[in-house]
């Protein structure tokens, strides 16, 4: 039987009350049919997230990039205004001017200055809360659409590194935003794994002998030696499922093992039929 969920009253810093659920099933053994969610984490436009679903061969069910909203225009005019609030000028007048209704800069005082950043950065902070929220909320819907047709799930991350996240824009927002995917995965009894994978080797032959087209929507790799084109974050999710199966080929479990061995069989025969899906 599924375990019922364990509910905690939590007390937040900002003095609010929030209750917790907490479930903990036993993960299921790898088996087919299985559904592996892949998400790479990039520091600049947030999350590719695609879906591999094995079961009688392999198919690829689903990809789509997910970008919180881009905040450049709100935050160049918050550190105005706050520039404004601590030392106020003409000069900084005239540049919120270009960014603040014409009344409104004209009434600008380093009170209401302060007031307008606070409410930007709570704008901010509600959208990336409600960002963070609706790629859980996503996830958990392939998680349990898997489920209710008796398929095992597997969700597989390529985390950025923290000496590049450090400082950017999302960084806040994706560290959450994993955390609470990892959540999802302990409470589902769904295997949560971190792994490292790159979208500049090609995907069917593992060259790195690489040539770089650049497109309006995104950075496309064509091997040199075999012809194929992807589309980097299609390439890297792709590299990450094949890195997951072949550590799991070396595992000691018969079972574990066919089964991974089966699956990259399946994984390259796939994308031999179907080269284009992970250029387009």
């Amino acid at each position: 039987m599924t375990p019922r969920p364990e509910f905690v009253l939590q007390l937040t810093a900002r003095g609010k009350l929030r209750i917790i659920a907490k479930r903990a099933p036993p993960l299921p053994q790898l088996n087919t049919p299985l559904r592996v969610i892949v998400i790479d984490e990039n520091s600049a436009h947030g999350f590719a997230l695609a879906v591999f679903d094995f079961d009688h061969g392999c198919k690829l069910a689903y990809y789509e990039k997910l970008r919180p909203e881009n905040h450049g225009y709100r935050r160049q005019l918050t550190a105005l205004l706050q520039s404004f609030a601590n030392a106020p000028s003409g000069e900084k007048r005239t540049q919120l001017s270009q960014l603040l209704p014409e009344e409104l800069a004209k009434a600008l005082t380093p009170e209401l200055a302060h007031e307008l950043t606070h409410t930007a950065r709570r704008k901010e902070r509600r959208s990336n809360d409600e960002f963070v929220r609706r790629f859980t909320a996503h996830v958990r819907k392939l998680v349990r659409e898997a489920h209710r047709r008796g398929a095992a799930v597997v969700i597989l991350v390529d985390p950025i590194n923290s000496e590049t996240l450090r400082g950017t824009g999302l960084q806040g927002t994706l560290l959450r935003a994993r955390r609470s995917l990892a959540n999802l995965a302990h409470y589902e009894g769904t295997p949560y794994i971190e792994l490292r994978a790159t979208g500049k080797q090609c995907p069917l032959c593992g060259s790195w002998s690489i040539e770089v087209k650049r497109t309006r929507r995104a950075r496309v790799y064509e091997c040199r030696r075999c012809g194929v084109a992807w589309d980097r974050d299609k390439g890297a999710l792709y590299n990450l499922v094949t890195k997951y199966f072949e550590k799991k080929k070396k595992e000691r479990h018969y079972g574990t093992s066919a089964l991974a061995e089966r699956a990259l069989a399946s994984l390259k025969e796939w994308l031999s039929k179907h080269s284009k899906a992970l250029e387009r």
